[in-house]
Parts: structure tokens; sequence; C-alpha cells
């Protein structure tokens, strides 16, 4: 006997018809048949209405399709929120797949703790060179085995107040990763649609600030690399929306505790001091100065306001940043993402 549904499963796509079957076929191949599927097409140009239209058929009023001109995927998750009016909501991009046990753990962790409002996961992935890797907690979210918690049942566990402070040091909750109690969310948390970086990690912070979490410290989706994706390929750019979202962070808590704002000025110093290396070596020396300063501003430190200097007689004086451009950061930003 199919019970009523109680998880809006938000699928995101934009031009991803060869991928996007994969995705929703992994929803209808869940152990539990709790579940709807919001899609938002974000304006696609390919032969992703076709697709649509075959599960149109297939899953009847469990699809549920919104259309939109192209905005981004914040944009598209946004309208699937909104639209969804059921006890939770899940996101699912169109090039991943959730295991075929996702909903039902995460969905048992809820009924456990009935106040928690948050529940995530490990996930594994699939990197460029098609090597399975079953674990992104394990091999690139390291901060996650960081989060204070406690186990409520056997891969259940329920996080304490510090999962908040402990993300702020870097992402580890991935998109699809997630399930949150809609009414958490309200009409006030969504995804920022004016930054296209790591938008996620704010999207969560918010909700655990707003509410209690746990995990599942089991993978329970799949994540596929893209080829060609600019947050794999670009990593100054990397860099430069990292700045942006950290900005962000700090924009939306403003009554952080002292310690938390000095970690994420920490980290935000690092960004823009990564930035002015990487302006360095494409030459642009008034950028790179700049970099440095904001750098300071966040944690003043010696060798970084000379740093700043140093760029700034270059500018002034149009000389070539030479071998200069071999000073790096060496890995010193925080941030983890894999998605």
């Amino acid at each position: 006997m199919i019970q009523s549904p109680k998880v809006s499963v938000i699928i995101p796509t934009f031009n991803r018809a060869g991928t996007l079957p994969r995705a929703i076929d992994s929803v209808i191949a869940q152990t539990v048949d709790l579940w709807e599927i919001i899609l938002v097409d974000d304006g696609s140009t390919d032969d992703t209405c076709k697709v649509i239209k075959t599960y149109e058929r297939k899953l009847g009023d469990r699809l549920r399709v919104i259309s939109q001109a192209n905005r981004g995927a914040s944009a598209a998750r946004n309208a699937g929120i909104d639209a969804a009016s059921l006890t939770y909501v899940a996101f699912l991009d169109s090039d991943d797949e959730y295991l075929p046990t996702k909903l039902e753990r995460q969905l048992a962790l809820f009924g456990e703790v009935p106040d928690l409002g948050l529940a995530y996961c490990d996930y594994a992935f699939i990197d460029l060179d098609g090597k399975y890797h079953a674990s992104a907690f394990d091999e690139k979210l390291l901060l996650a085995r960081a989060v204070p918690s406690q186990e409520v049942s056997a891969g259940h566990r329920v996080c304490d107040a510090r999962l908040f402070e402990t993300l702020l040091r870097g992402y580890f909750i991935a998109t699809i990763a997630g399930m949150v109690r809609r009414d958490v969310l309200g009409s006030k948390i969504r995804f920022d649609e004016r930054i296209n970086y790591a938008e996620e990690w704010l999207f969560y912070l918010q909700v655990a600030q707003a509410t209690r979490g746990g995990f599942v410290n089991e993978s329970l989706c799949l994540h596929h690399f893209t080829d060609g994706s600019l947050a794999r390929t670009d990593r100054a750019q990397n860099s430069i929306g990292l700045c942006k979202v950290l900005e962000k962070i700090l924009w939306t808590f403003p009554k952080l505790a002292r310690s938390q704002r000095k970690i994420t000025l920490g980290i935000l110093s690092r960004a823009h001091r990564q930035v002015a290396f990487d302006s360095n070596e494409a030459g642009d020396c008034g950028e790179s100065a700049r970099r440095f300063l904001r750098s300071f501003r966040c944690e003043p430190k010696g060798a970084t306001l000379r740093s700043a200097v140093g760029a700034i007689v270059r500018a002034w004086f149009g000389v070539h940043p030479g071998r200069f451009s071999s000073a790096k950061t060496g890995g010193g930003l925080t941030h983890s993402r894999v998605s």
C-alpha cells in the first residue's frame, strides 16, 4: 500500500537530458515510497523536455514540473522549495543520483529525533578519471569527522550545538546530501541567487543556525564529477567565488561570536591572499595589491602587508611579476568542496 508522500525531492536541471533519467530513476528506486519529485527545468534547450514528458506519463502526479527561464541552479532550487508543501525537502542534482536507502535512512533519523530539522549524510563520488570513491567524508571533507555528535542508533548521529561553528570552518554538507524539514526553511531560508560558488555552504549554515542537525554516517548518494565544470577547472575563479561567499556569510550572520568571526575572517584573509597571488601571476599587480590589502584588513599580518607594498611598487613602476609568481599560499584555504 502506497503511503502519502513525505519528501519533496527537488531536481533542478539545465540541458541534462543525458543524465536526468538516471537521477529520476534513482528516486523511483528508493526503498520507501514516500516521495514526490519537483522537477525545475531552468530553461533547457536540449531534449530535456522530451525526457520530462516520458516521466510525466510514467509518474503522473508524483512528478510536478516547473518551467522557467534560465536563472541558475539556486533560483531553480528556490522555485522548488517555494512549491514544496510536504514535511521534508531534499535536493538532487540532475547529473547525480541517490543510492536506494537514502530517503529511508534519513526519514528514520527524523523519526528517532522528532525535533531534528536537518539530516545530512556522507556520499560516494566518481572522479573525472572514472574512479569510484566510497566516502567524501574520509577523502575530501575531513572536517565532517570533527563535528561533535552522539550516536542514537546504528549509523544515526545527532550533532550538538557546535555543528554551526564547525560548518563555519569549511564546507562539508553537499546539496544532495541534505534533507530539511520544510517548516524550518519558512519563507526566508533559500539559496542565494547572487553567488554561484559554494552557495550550499551558506544555505546549510542558515539551516544549522535555525535548527538541530544530525547525520547518517553512511554514503547515501553518488556524485558524478562533470568534465568541464568551472568549479573544478578554474581554481582562480574558485578563490574569487570563495571570497564572495565568505563576505556574504559575514553579512548574513552579523552577530557571530568573536571566536566565530575570527574563524571566518581568517579563511577570508587566506582566500584574498590566494587571489592576490593568482592576480600577480596573471600580471595584474594592481588587483594583487588590492587583494593583499583586503587580506591584511581581515587578518593583520606583517608578511601580508609587505606583500601588498611589493605589489603596489610593481604596479606603480610597471614591473612584471617575474619570479615573485612562484610564491603561493600552498593550500592555505580551508574550504573543501567536492560537488
